[in-house]
């Protein structure tokens, strides 16, 4: 009987000496479990505080320097309300938004028909004209992306040359508009009019206008635009108003209205 008791004995403390067993290796499996996800996460959080100081640094980088090499997020020197050439006095009564696309044929259609009008306006002292190209159609110039290199154009003429010489600017990239659909003017050709007819300094407009200096610029001019509700150029401005019929009949009544008020 003492014998069958022992053996039952023995069996038992087997049996418990087996439990205890597999309750230490999962309790070390689980400690090891935890382990790892503790390493994991902190390899995680390096990681992310990493790429955010990388970020950081790029931000901090393009804010200061640009960006790419040469690039710029400021404004060029003589913009006003941002993203804007002027054209007229700073006091002026009234003020004209037109925002445009220098590859939009419709827009060149505004300019040819109204050009000269808002021009008179400005040189009465009465109306101030801020142009405010964007770069709506980058896609429709065979991935040369034509509408930023020409606003970029004029920003660098804007910045080095000033106002007068980016008005020169602005009305020669519309009268040499090229067709919807193809590459547009190349940067020798943008610089050839902004020394040569804009009168700018080739050493002044070359580089920056080749390395696109204020392409963030013109991103930000564009996304401010968007957010503004323009849709479609041309669209044009009166006090703050969307001038619907952008004629020039409709556009000298409501200058006219304005400035009577």
């Amino acid at each position: 009987m003492s014998k069958k008791q022992s053996r039952a004995t023995k069996q038992a403390n087997a049996q418990r000496a087996a439990e205890r067993a597999a309750a230490i290796r999962r309790e070390q499996e689980r400690k090891e479990r935890r382990r790892r996800t503790i390493v994991i996460s902190s390899v995680v959080v390096g990681v992310l505080a990493v790429v955010l100081a990388v970020t950081a640094f790029v931000q901090f980088t393009r804010d200061d320097a640009g960006g790419e090499a040469g690039q710029v997020a400021s404004a060029p020197r003589g913009a006003v309300d941002e993203y804007a050439v002027p054209l007229g006095p700073d006091d002026a009564e009234v003020t004209v938004e037109v925002y445009e696309d220098f590859i939009c044929p419709f827009c060149r259609q505004f300019e040819l028909s109204a050009g000269n009008t808002l021009k008179e306006y400005a040189l009465s002292g009465d109306v101030q004209v801020q142009f405010k190209p964007v770069s709506f159609f980058d896609g429709q110039s065979e991935g040369t992306e034509y509408s930023t290199r020409a606003l970029n154009a004029l920003a660098v003429v804007l910045d080095t040359t000033g106002d007068e010489a980016a008005i020169e600017m602005h009305n020669l990239l519309f009268a040499n508009q090229p067709a919807e659909g193809t590459p547009g003017l190349t940067d020798d050709q943008l610089i050839e009019l902004a020394v040569t007819r804009a009168e700018a300094s080739r050493s002044a407009v070359e580089d920056p206008i080749r390395d696109r200096k204020f392409e963030q610029w013109v991103s930000e001019a564009t996304d401010a635009a968007s957010k503004a509700g323009v849709n479609s150029t041309p669209t044009v401005l009166i006090e703050g108003e969307v001038l619907e019929d952008p004629s020039v009949e409709s556009l000298r009544e409501a200058v006219d209205a304005a400035l009577s008020e």
